[in-house]
């Protein structure tokens, strides 16, 4: 499969200049919308430009200079863009900060990068403020909120002053300078294996990814408008659902909340969203059981209708044919996009069969993030992507190495991680995989990998997304265990039992525990009956509660793996 042209781009080096060039090209234009008091909010990229100026002549008159910190913490709304892109256009760095973090967990990262400002919801304002004495460097807390609440003040009254100081001649913002080689952002990693270390990205590391996806990837569309739904304060959406959607000149609407996606994307006619597998295979999943009620028969034929009128008449009707299901989106929806880990094939294809591209990408924090993103025209549904122009992707010993401007600078004060992670120019990324025809094929976490006592290898994502596809099977987690002992390490489960499955197979009162662990024995004997021994899980535990996730929604699998689990049931034996 031939890779086509590259779509238009334009020169970036750095994230001011996006600020400016993007007012430039379509000031009028809706640059952000926000819903607040059951109201959307605009807000042009000609006001953004002004309000951006605002704030960051804000932080000069608090007395910040370039370089310093400038912690930001809320869900996503108009006010974190606009504190973000403030920043880093004032040569200073963001500090994006995950909103689900316990207030010493912030503290921990305010304390640790030495923030002298922080930009926050209102709420969590209120919930630093026992902890705020203990930041040494913070000097000011700005509320997002009209009004300040226990924060130093609001948002409206940092825009007034630095309106004011404009006014009065300030030339701060500008004769700022930013450079590609400044640190434009310093995200901590969530990760999934502990120990989050502080990423820094460069202005010119960002501006690479934005050009480069951009080149792969169009969001430019006159009606485009992209629905935010995953943390901003995570690259993939920072890049991905913000940045890089002002650079192509289209829109952004922040979404209220995961339960609010549809009416959401009714109401703002969304036709893009960036997400991860496990929101995709919920939305598909809910889609598919409404379809079912229809009779499957139905869909069966219009399926078979629209491939054998694409294929032999050049023609795409699945939008007519599956209208009722596209206006419950709002009617304009042509691209999912999924990023964060590898998704089921099926889904990605299920999408497509009713009229919705779906296109995967590859990447992590410290390539800023996206390494490689398949394409609408070009895509292979197992594969990561393709890497992105200008970067390099190859394999050293089975783990995934990628080399270019995306590569971060280094780990915030942690000059020993960033020597063992990038070595003679190479990001190694910990992640398994391999190429074939110009794509990135994933296997799975170097750290996740299980070597069993005769030398195999076994990824326990490829195991994941076998037992994910079980309609009894909510989510699981594949590990080897006991590791006290690696000669007897062997492939076991843990897996949350789907109670919705349960429900429609048996009733929602006509089934127990041991009807739970019988029909998941059977589940897993049944998936793992054509797989290599090597691979079969051997023993599985049941869980209840579902496991804890990063922002992304992928598993802390070091929360859950390495120890003995409190209950455990043998099952599956070979």
């Amino acid at each position: 499969m031939k890779n086509p042209p590259l779509l238009p781009s334009y020169p970036l080096h750095d994230l001011r200049e996006l600020v400016f060039k993007a007012a430039q090209r379509k000031p009028d234009k809706a640059a952000l919308k926000s819903k607040t008091k059951g109201v959307w909010t605009s807000t042009t990229y000609a006001q953004l430009r002004e309000q951006v100026e605002h704030m960051a002549t804000f932080y000069f008159e608090c007395g910040l200079k370039a370089g310093e910190r400038i912690g930001i913490l809320s869900e996503n709304r108009t006010e974190w863009c606009i504190a973000y892109l403030a920043a880093v256009a004032s040569g200073m760095t963001a500090l994006p900060i995950d909103k689900d973090l316990k207030p010493r967990e912030v503290r921990h990262i305010l304390k640790f990068a030495e923030a002298a400002l922080l930009v926050c919801g209102g709420e969590f304002a209120a919930a630093l403020e026992d902890v705020r004495g203990d930041i040494e460097t913070l000097e000011k807390v700005v509320s997002m909120e009209e009004e300040k609440g226990v924060a130093d003040l609001s948002f409206p009254e940092a825009l007034e002053i630095g309106y004011q100081a404009l006014e009065e001649g300030s030339q701060a913002f500008a004769q700022a300078q930013v450079s590609p080689d400044d640190v434009a952002a310093i995200i901590f990693t969530s990760g999934t294996t502990g120990n989050p270390k502080g990423v820094m990205l460069t202005h010119g590391n960002i501006a690479a990814d934005i050009k480069a996806t951009s080149e792969y990837v169009s969001i430019a569309g006159e009606e485009d408008v992209l629905l935010s739904v995953l943390p901003l304060h995570h690259t993939y959406e920072c890049t991905g659902g913000f940045l890089m959607v002002l650079y192509q000149g289209s829109t952004v609407c922040h979404a209220e909340n995961l339960r609010r996606i549809a009416e959401n994307m009714a109401e703002t006619r969304t036709t893009i969203m960036l997400g991860v597998p496990l929101l995709f295979e919920m939305i598909y999943r809910r889609i598919e059981e409404g379809l079912r009620k229809k009779g499957e028969g139905k869909i069966r034929t219009a399926k078979k209708v629209a491939s054998f009128t694409e294929r032999f008449l050049g023609w795409n009707i699945r939008r007519r044919l599956f209208k009722e299901l596209h206006q419950r989106f709002g009617g304009k929806l042509r691209l999912l996009i999924s990023g964060g880990a590898a998704i089921d094939p099926a889904v990605s294809k299920g999408f497509r069969e009713l009229g919705i591209d779906f296109i995967q990408g590859y990447g992590m924090t410290e390539a800023a993030p996206i390494v490689a993103v398949n394409r609408v025209n070009c895509f292979r549904d197992a594969a990561a992507g393709i890497p992105l122009p200008g970067v390099e992707v190859k394999i050293e010993k089975g783990e995934i190495c990628v080399r270019g401007d995306i590569v971060m600078k280094g780990y915030y004060r942690n000059p020993e991680a960033t020597a063992e992670t990038i070595i003679d120019g190479w990001l190694h990324t910990g992640d398994l995989g391999y190429l074939e025809d110009g794509f990135v094929y994933i296997n799975g976490r170097k750290k996740s990998v299980i070597v069993t006592p005769n030398g195999k290898n076994v990824y326990p994502e490829e195991l994941e997304t076998a037992l994910n596809q079980s309609p009894y099977i909510l989510e699981s987690l594949v590990w080897g265990g006991p590791e006290e002992d690696p000669s007897q390490v062997e492939v076991q489960a843990i897996v949350v039992p789907d109670s919705e499955g349960f429900d429609q197979e048996f009733g929602a009162s006509s089934y127990d525990d041991d009807k739970v662990q019988q029909v998941i024995s059977a589940e897993i004997k049944r998936i793992c009956m054509d797989m290599a021994n090597y691979k079969k899980i051997k023993k599985f535990t049941l869980r209840q509660e579902e496991f804890e996730k990063t922002t992304t929604k992928k598993i802390k699998r070091f929360l859950y793996t390495g120890r003995p689990q409190a209950v455990a049931t043998e099952g599956a034996k070979r």
